[in-house]
Protein backbone atom coordinates (compact mmCIF):
# COMPACT_ATOMS: atom_id res chain seq x y z
CA UNK A 1 0.00 0.00 0.00
CA UNK A 2 1.45 3.59 -0.91
CA UNK A 3 0.69 6.13 1.49
CA UNK A 4 1.95 9.45 0.42
CA UNK A 5 1.05 13.41 0.48
CA UNK A 6 0.20 15.09 -2.67
CA UNK A 7 3.47 16.85 -3.45
CA UNK A 8 5.40 13.70 -3.40
CA UNK A 9 3.62 11.78 -5.33
CA UNK A 10 4.71 11.49 -9.28
CA UNK A 11 2.63 9.33 -11.84
CA UNK A 12 5.67 8.65 -13.86
CA UNK A 13 6.73 6.62 -11.17
CA UNK A 14 6.78 2.76 -12.13
CA UNK A 15 3.75 0.30 -10.70
CA UNK A 16 6.95 -2.40 -10.13
CA UNK A 17 8.29 0.46 -7.58
CA UNK A 18 4.78 0.22 -5.47
CA UNK A 19 4.64 -3.78 -5.76
CA UNK A 20 8.31 -4.01 -4.23
CA UNK A 21 7.20 -2.49 -1.09
CA UNK A 22 5.37 -6.02 -0.77
CA UNK A 23 6.79 -8.82 0.88
CA UNK A 24 6.80 -12.27 -2.17
CA UNK A 25 4.35 -13.97 0.20
CA UNK A 26 2.38 -10.32 0.44
CA UNK A 27 2.89 -10.66 -3.65
CA UNK A 28 2.38 -14.18 -4.25
CA UNK A 29 -1.37 -13.66 -2.26
CA UNK A 30 -2.03 -11.04 -4.67
CA UNK A 31 -1.13 -13.10 -7.84
CA UNK A 32 -3.59 -14.78 -6.83
CA UNK A 33 -6.17 -12.81 -5.62
CA UNK A 34 -5.99 -11.41 -9.73
CA UNK A 35 -5.50 -15.34 -11.31
CA UNK A 36 -1.98 -14.18 -12.85
CA UNK A 37 0.25 -16.80 -13.21
CA UNK A 38 4.01 -15.40 -12.06
CA UNK A 39 6.27 -18.63 -11.59
CA UNK A 40 6.90 -18.74 -7.24
CA UNK A 41 10.84 -19.73 -7.75
CA UNK A 42 11.77 -16.14 -8.47
CA UNK A 43 13.42 -13.56 -6.18
CA UNK A 44 11.28 -11.28 -4.71
CA UNK A 45 12.67 -8.12 -7.00
CA UNK A 46 12.32 -10.58 -9.76
CA UNK A 47 8.61 -11.86 -8.78
CA UNK A 48 7.88 -8.20 -8.50
CA UNK A 49 9.21 -7.41 -12.13
CA UNK A 50 7.09 -10.08 -13.61
CA UNK A 51 3.96 -9.45 -11.76
CA UNK A 52 4.23 -5.73 -13.18
CA UNK A 53 4.36 -7.06 -16.25
CA UNK A 54 1.79 -9.23 -16.10
CA UNK A 55 -0.78 -6.47 -14.65
CA UNK A 56 0.16 -3.92 -17.62
CA UNK A 57 0.02 -6.62 -20.22
CA UNK A 58 -3.19 -8.54 -19.33
CA UNK A 59 -6.12 -6.07 -17.50
CA UNK A 60 -8.84 -8.24 -19.00
CA UNK A 61 -7.68 -10.47 -16.22
CA UNK A 62 -7.94 -8.90 -13.27
CA UNK A 63 -9.86 -5.77 -13.92
CA UNK A 64 -13.21 -8.17 -13.89
CA UNK A 65 -12.47 -9.47 -10.39
CA UNK A 66 -12.94 -5.34 -9.22
CA UNK A 67 -16.19 -4.18 -7.34
CA UNK A 68 -18.05 -1.38 -9.34
CA UNK A 69 -16.42 0.74 -6.64
CA UNK A 70 -13.40 -0.22 -7.41
CA UNK A 71 -13.76 0.12 -11.53
CA UNK A 72 -15.19 3.78 -11.20
CA UNK A 73 -12.88 4.78 -9.25
CA UNK A 74 -10.20 4.00 -11.79
CA UNK A 75 -12.34 5.27 -14.51
CA UNK A 76 -12.09 8.16 -12.38
CA UNK A 77 -8.89 8.39 -12.12
CA UNK A 78 -8.12 7.29 -16.40
CA UNK A 79 -10.04 10.55 -16.80
CA UNK A 80 -8.44 13.11 -14.62
CA UNK A 81 -5.30 12.44 -16.11
CA UNK A 82 -1.77 12.76 -14.95
CA UNK A 83 -0.57 13.74 -11.94
CA UNK A 84 -4.00 14.69 -10.50
CA UNK A 85 -5.74 13.20 -7.70
CA UNK A 86 -9.52 11.77 -6.83
CA UNK A 87 -11.06 12.79 -4.09
CA UNK A 88 -14.00 10.21 -2.36
CA UNK A 89 -15.27 9.22 0.67
CA UNK A 90 -13.34 7.22 3.61
CA UNK A 91 -14.71 4.09 3.77
CA UNK A 92 -12.19 2.77 6.55
CA UNK A 93 -11.96 -0.52 4.92
CA UNK A 94 -8.71 -1.02 2.64
CA UNK A 95 -9.87 -1.38 -1.23
CA UNK A 96 -7.98 -4.00 -3.30
CA UNK A 97 -6.43 -1.33 -5.14
CA UNK A 98 -4.47 -0.11 -1.98
CA UNK A 99 -3.75 -3.50 -0.86
CA UNK A 100 -2.10 -4.53 -4.52
CA UNK A 101 -0.57 -1.07 -3.96
CA UNK A 102 -2.24 -0.02 -7.12
CA UNK A 103 -3.26 3.60 -6.27
CA UNK A 104 -1.55 5.91 -4.20
CA UNK A 105 -3.31 7.53 -1.01
CA UNK A 106 -3.06 11.01 0.81
CA UNK A 107 -5.14 11.67 3.73
CA UNK A 108 -2.40 14.03 4.81
CA UNK A 109 -4.61 17.56 3.69
CA UNK A 110 -8.05 16.49 3.90
CA UNK A 111 -10.50 15.93 7.11
CA UNK A 112 -10.94 12.24 8.35
CA UNK A 113 -14.04 11.71 6.15
CA UNK A 114 -11.98 12.08 3.17
CA UNK A 115 -9.26 9.86 1.05
CA UNK A 116 -7.50 11.21 -2.31
CA UNK A 117 -6.27 8.53 -5.11
CA UNK A 118 -3.71 8.82 -7.90
CA UNK A 119 -2.48 6.22 -9.77
CA UNK A 120 0.81 5.72 -11.96
CA UNK A 121 0.69 6.50 -15.84
CA UNK A 122 1.83 3.34 -16.82
CA UNK A 123 -1.11 1.53 -15.24
CA UNK A 124 -3.76 4.58 -16.36
CA UNK A 125 -2.72 3.59 -20.32
CA UNK A 126 -2.93 0.02 -19.41
CA UNK A 127 -6.79 -0.19 -17.90
CA UNK A 128 -8.12 2.89 -19.90
CA UNK A 129 -9.43 0.44 -22.85
CA UNK A 130 -11.15 -1.69 -21.10
CA UNK A 131 -12.99 -0.24 -18.22
CA UNK A 132 -16.27 1.31 -20.07
CA UNK A 133 -16.96 -2.21 -21.42
CA UNK A 134 -16.38 -3.61 -17.98
CA UNK A 135 -18.94 -1.12 -16.01
CA UNK A 136 -21.43 -1.45 -18.69
CA UNK A 137 -21.35 -5.26 -19.12
CA UNK A 138 -24.57 -7.11 -18.59
CA UNK A 139 -22.55 -10.34 -17.02
CA UNK A 140 -20.79 -7.70 -14.77
CA UNK A 141 -23.93 -6.10 -13.63
CA UNK A 142 -25.05 -9.46 -11.98
CA UNK A 143 -21.46 -10.14 -10.17
CA UNK A 144 -21.85 -6.59 -8.97
CA UNK A 145 -25.21 -7.08 -7.85
CA UNK A 146 -24.34 -10.20 -5.67
CA UNK A 147 -21.21 -9.09 -4.60
CA UNK A 148 -22.88 -5.73 -3.17
CA UNK A 149 -25.37 -8.71 -1.18
CA UNK A 150 -22.91 -10.77 -0.24
CA UNK A 151 -20.41 -7.63 1.01
CA UNK A 152 -23.83 -6.78 3.27
CA UNK A 153 -24.27 -9.97 4.33
CA UNK A 154 -20.75 -10.07 5.84
CA UNK A 155 -20.83 -6.44 7.14
CA UNK A 156 -24.24 -7.90 9.18
CA UNK A 157 -22.71 -10.52 10.67
CA UNK A 158 -18.99 -9.97 11.10
CA UNK A 159 -18.40 -13.84 9.80
CA UNK A 160 -20.36 -16.70 8.59
CA UNK A 161 -19.62 -19.78 7.06
CA UNK A 162 -19.39 -19.48 3.03
CA UNK A 163 -22.02 -22.33 2.86
CA UNK A 164 -24.09 -20.49 5.03
CA UNK A 165 -23.48 -17.04 2.68
CA UNK A 166 -24.49 -19.19 -0.47
CA UNK A 167 -27.74 -20.39 1.42
CA UNK A 168 -28.85 -16.42 2.15
CA UNK A 169 -27.93 -15.23 -1.23
CA UNK A 170 -29.91 -17.84 -2.77
CA UNK A 171 -32.91 -17.29 -0.59
CA UNK A 172 -32.47 -13.36 -1.63
CA UNK A 173 -31.90 -13.12 -5.14
CA UNK A 174 -34.16 -16.50 -6.23
CA UNK A 175 -36.21 -14.48 -8.43
CA UNK A 176 -33.49 -12.33 -9.72
CA UNK A 177 -30.31 -14.92 -10.65
CA UNK A 178 -29.58 -18.45 -10.98
CA UNK A 179 -27.44 -20.50 -7.93
CA UNK A 180 -24.69 -20.92 -10.71
CA UNK A 181 -24.41 -17.20 -10.95
CA UNK A 182 -24.35 -17.03 -7.80
CA UNK A 183 -21.62 -19.10 -7.42
CA UNK A 184 -19.76 -17.89 -10.72
CA UNK A 185 -20.04 -14.19 -8.79
CA UNK A 186 -18.44 -14.94 -5.61
CA UNK A 187 -15.80 -17.47 -7.12
CA UNK A 188 -14.92 -14.37 -9.52
CA UNK A 189 -14.88 -11.69 -6.81
CA UNK A 190 -11.45 -10.83 -5.36
CA UNK A 191 -13.07 -8.86 -2.59
CA UNK A 192 -14.77 -12.17 -1.46
CA UNK A 193 -11.40 -13.79 -2.56
CA UNK A 194 -9.70 -11.34 -0.11
CA UNK A 195 -12.43 -12.42 3.01
CA UNK A 196 -12.33 -15.92 2.74
CA UNK A 197 -10.27 -17.83 4.96
CA UNK A 198 -10.54 -21.65 6.66
CA UNK A 199 -11.52 -22.22 10.49
CA UNK A 200 -9.80 -25.08 11.76
CA UNK A 201 -11.61 -26.77 14.79
CA UNK A 202 -9.85 -30.49 15.56
CA UNK A 203 -9.72 -32.28 12.34
CA UNK A 204 -12.52 -30.69 10.67
CA UNK A 205 -12.05 -27.64 8.60
CA UNK A 206 -14.93 -25.07 7.33
CA UNK A 207 -14.39 -22.42 4.70
CA UNK A 208 -15.56 -19.08 6.26
CA UNK A 209 -16.09 -15.39 5.26
CA UNK A 210 -15.69 -12.29 7.36
CA UNK A 211 -16.09 -8.65 7.72
CA UNK A 212 -13.14 -6.64 6.47
CA UNK A 213 -13.82 -4.32 9.32
CA UNK A 214 -13.15 -7.85 11.48
CA UNK A 215 -10.05 -7.77 13.77
CA UNK A 216 -9.99 -10.11 16.29
CA UNK A 217 -12.03 -13.28 15.38
CA UNK A 218 -11.08 -14.85 18.74
CA UNK A 219 -13.09 -12.18 20.56
CA UNK A 220 -15.79 -12.28 18.53
CA UNK A 221 -16.00 -15.75 19.07
CA UNK A 222 -16.16 -15.83 22.82
CA UNK A 223 -18.57 -12.76 23.10
CA UNK A 224 -21.17 -14.75 21.21
CA UNK A 225 -20.09 -18.13 23.11
CA UNK A 226 -21.03 -16.01 25.80
CA UNK A 227 -24.15 -14.90 24.62
CA UNK A 228 -25.42 -18.89 22.54
CA UNK A 229 -28.63 -18.97 24.19
CA UNK A 230 -29.11 -16.84 21.21
CA UNK A 231 -29.02 -19.29 18.49
CA UNK A 232 -30.20 -17.94 15.26
CA UNK A 233 -29.32 -15.09 13.09
CA UNK A 234 -31.76 -11.44 12.88
CA UNK A 235 -33.54 -11.97 9.35
CA UNK A 236 -32.70 -8.80 7.79
CA UNK A 237 -34.89 -7.68 4.92
CA UNK A 238 -33.54 -7.54 1.00
CA UNK A 239 -33.19 -3.17 0.68
CA UNK A 240 -31.46 -3.32 4.21
CA UNK A 241 -28.82 -5.77 2.83
CA UNK A 242 -28.08 -4.12 -0.39
CA UNK A 243 -27.18 -0.84 2.06
CA UNK A 244 -24.98 -2.50 3.88
CA UNK A 245 -23.43 -4.07 1.09
CA UNK A 246 -22.79 -0.24 -0.34
CA UNK A 247 -19.17 1.76 -0.96
CA UNK A 248 -17.31 3.30 -0.06
CA UNK A 249 -19.61 3.79 3.07
CA UNK A 250 -21.90 0.76 4.20
CA UNK A 251 -25.39 1.53 5.08
CA UNK A 252 -26.00 0.07 8.71
CA UNK A 253 -29.88 -0.31 9.31
CA UNK A 254 -30.49 1.67 12.48
CA UNK A 255 -34.39 3.87 12.85
CA UNK A 256 -32.31 6.12 14.50
CA UNK A 257 -29.69 7.34 11.89
CA UNK A 258 -31.35 9.96 10.41
CA UNK A 259 -32.50 11.83 13.45
CA UNK A 260 -29.18 11.31 14.99
CA UNK A 261 -27.69 12.78 11.72
CA UNK A 262 -29.81 15.76 11.69
CA UNK A 263 -28.76 16.62 14.80
CA UNK A 264 -25.14 16.57 14.25
CA UNK A 265 -25.25 18.71 11.39
CA UNK A 266 -27.75 21.25 12.66
CA UNK A 267 -26.58 21.14 16.28
CA UNK A 268 -22.59 20.05 16.16
CA UNK A 269 -21.35 21.42 13.08
CA UNK A 270 -20.70 17.88 11.10
CA UNK A 271 -20.79 18.06 7.31
CA UNK A 272 -23.06 15.46 5.70
CA UNK A 273 -20.03 13.27 4.53
CA UNK A 274 -18.91 13.79 8.68
CA UNK A 275 -21.67 12.33 9.80
CA UNK A 276 -22.14 9.47 7.55
CA UNK A 277 -18.72 8.42 8.14
CA UNK A 278 -18.99 9.27 12.27
CA UNK A 279 -21.99 7.10 12.61
CA UNK A 280 -20.42 4.17 10.39
CA UNK A 281 -17.43 4.45 12.57
CA UNK A 282 -19.84 4.64 15.26
CA UNK A 283 -21.30 1.02 14.26
CA UNK A 284 -18.25 -0.53 14.07
CA UNK A 285 -17.20 0.40 17.48
CA UNK A 286 -20.60 -1.01 18.70
CA UNK A 287 -19.20 -4.83 17.21
CA UNK A 288 -16.45 -4.75 19.38
CA UNK A 289 -16.81 -2.81 22.87
CA UNK A 290 -20.44 -2.38 24.34
CA UNK A 291 -19.56 0.59 26.09
CA UNK A 292 -19.64 3.08 23.41
CA UNK A 293 -19.39 6.10 26.00
CA UNK A 294 -15.84 7.44 25.22
CA UNK A 295 -16.29 7.55 21.61
CA UNK A 296 -19.69 9.48 22.22
CA UNK A 297 -17.67 11.62 24.76
CA UNK A 298 -14.97 12.60 21.61
CA UNK A 299 -17.90 13.52 18.83
CA UNK A 300 -19.79 15.82 21.59
CA UNK A 301 -17.31 17.24 24.52
CA UNK A 302 -16.62 20.57 22.77
CA UNK A 303 -19.57 21.13 21.19
CA UNK A 304 -21.64 21.92 23.60
CA UNK A 305 -22.25 24.33 26.54
CA UNK A 306 -24.67 23.79 28.65
CA UNK A 307 -26.25 19.97 30.99
CA UNK A 308 -29.23 20.30 28.70
CA UNK A 309 -27.50 19.97 25.65
CA UNK A 310 -25.31 17.37 26.84
CA UNK A 311 -28.03 15.33 28.08
CA UNK A 312 -30.25 15.83 24.69
CA UNK A 313 -27.04 14.30 22.53
CA UNK A 314 -26.05 11.58 24.97
CA UNK A 315 -29.77 10.26 24.61
CA UNK A 316 -29.65 10.58 20.76
CA UNK A 317 -26.25 9.14 20.69
CA UNK A 318 -27.36 5.92 23.24
CA UNK A 319 -30.21 5.49 21.54
CA UNK A 320 -28.68 5.16 18.34
CA UNK A 321 -26.17 2.71 19.67
CA UNK A 322 -29.01 0.44 21.25
CA UNK A 323 -30.53 0.22 18.20
CA UNK A 324 -26.93 -0.64 16.05
CA UNK A 325 -27.21 -4.47 15.08
CA UNK A 326 -24.11 -6.34 16.26
CA UNK A 327 -22.16 -9.12 15.46
CA UNK A 328 -22.08 -10.40 18.80
CA UNK A 329 -25.83 -10.84 19.28
CA UNK A 330 -25.93 -12.25 15.69
CA UNK A 331 -27.60 -9.13 14.30
CA UNK A 332 -29.75 -8.10 16.96
CA UNK A 333 -29.37 -5.19 18.47
CA UNK A 334 -28.88 -4.61 22.12
CA UNK A 335 -32.46 -2.92 22.70
CA UNK A 336 -34.04 -5.89 20.78
CA UNK A 337 -31.92 -8.67 22.54
CA UNK A 338 -32.99 -6.80 25.92
CA UNK A 339 -36.61 -7.45 24.73
CA UNK A 340 -36.22 -11.02 23.70
CA UNK A 341 -34.71 -11.95 26.56
CA UNK A 342 -35.65 -10.11 28.97
CA UNK A 343 -37.31 -13.23 30.26
CA UNK A 344 -34.37 -14.94 31.06
CA UNK A 345 -31.12 -13.81 33.55
CA UNK A 346 -30.07 -10.52 32.41
CA UNK A 347 -26.87 -8.82 33.19
CA UNK A 348 -26.87 -5.08 33.23
CA UNK A 349 -23.72 -2.63 32.79
CA UNK A 350 -24.15 0.70 32.44
CA UNK A 351 -21.33 2.84 31.33
CA UNK A 352 -19.91 5.20 33.69
CA UNK A 353 -19.45 8.73 32.11
CA UNK A 354 -16.72 10.89 33.53
CA UNK A 355 -16.92 14.83 32.90
CA UNK A 356 -13.32 15.72 31.23
CA UNK A 357 -11.49 18.71 31.95
CA UNK A 358 -12.85 20.69 29.37
CA UNK A 359 -16.37 20.23 30.54
CA UNK A 360 -15.67 20.50 33.77
CA UNK A 361 -14.11 24.08 32.78
CA UNK A 362 -17.70 24.59 31.40
CA UNK A 363 -19.48 24.13 34.52
CA UNK A 364 -21.12 20.70 33.30
CA UNK A 365 -20.03 17.90 35.67
CA UNK A 366 -21.43 15.01 35.44
CA UNK A 367 -24.83 14.79 38.01
CA UNK A 368 -26.05 11.80 39.77
CA UNK A 369 -29.25 12.37 37.75
CA UNK A 370 -27.48 12.60 34.35
CA UNK A 371 -25.89 9.26 35.28
CA UNK A 372 -29.58 7.62 36.16
CA UNK A 373 -30.94 8.01 32.82
CA UNK A 374 -27.78 6.83 30.92
CA UNK A 375 -28.68 3.82 33.17
CA UNK A 376 -32.04 4.07 31.83
CA UNK A 377 -31.12 3.98 28.28
CA UNK A 378 -28.40 1.48 28.18
CA UNK A 379 -29.85 -2.45 27.09
CA UNK A 380 -28.38 -4.74 29.52
CA UNK A 381 -26.78 -7.99 27.27
CA UNK A 382 -28.71 -11.51 28.07
CA UNK A 383 -26.83 -13.89 29.70
CA UNK A 384 -29.52 -16.78 29.81
CA UNK A 385 -27.12 -19.74 31.23
CA UNK A 386 -24.93 -20.19 34.48
CA UNK A 387 -22.03 -19.13 33.92
CA UNK A 388 -18.35 -20.84 35.18
CA UNK A 389 -15.87 -19.02 37.11
CA UNK A 390 -13.54 -19.61 34.02
CA UNK A 391 -15.91 -19.09 31.03
CA UNK A 392 -15.47 -15.80 29.45
CA UNK A 393 -18.05 -12.98 31.11
CA UNK A 394 -20.97 -12.38 29.61
CA UNK A 395 -20.17 -8.80 29.80
CA UNK A 396 -18.16 -8.92 26.79
CA UNK A 397 -15.01 -7.65 28.22
CA UNK A 398 -13.29 -11.38 26.77
CA UNK A 399 -11.78 -12.06 30.43
CA UNK A 400 -12.96 -14.79 32.50
CA UNK A 401 -16.10 -14.45 34.72
CA UNK A 402 -13.77 -14.68 38.03
CA UNK A 403 -11.57 -11.90 37.03
CA UNK A 404 -14.38 -9.38 35.68
CA UNK A 405 -17.94 -9.54 36.94
CA UNK A 406 -17.70 -12.12 39.43
CA UNK A 407 -14.96 -10.88 41.73
CA UNK A 408 -17.28 -10.01 44.14
CA UNK A 409 -19.18 -13.89 43.77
Amino acid sequence: MIRCQSELFQSSVKLVDGLKMNTKEDLKQMAKILCLPVPTKLRKDEYATYFAEAVLACPDMWLPRLTQYELTLLDKLVKAGTDTYVETTNSFMVSTLEILSFVATDTCHLEESKVRYMICDELREAVAPYLNNYLTSEKQAIRFMVEQYAYGIINLYGYLSYFDLLSMLIDYLQDSVTKREIADSLANSALIQRLTFEAVDGYNSTICIQSPFLDDLDDLEEKMYARREITNRKKFSKEEVFAAGMMPLVVIPNPCWDELKEYMMKKLGYTEEKADSSLAYLWLTAQTEENSMSIITSMISHKLSSMQELQEAIELFMDYVNHCPRWFLKGYSSDEAFVLFEKEKLKNNPPRIVAGPNMKAAGMDITPEMQARIDNLFRGMPSGHTVGRNDPCPCGSGKKYKKCCGRNN
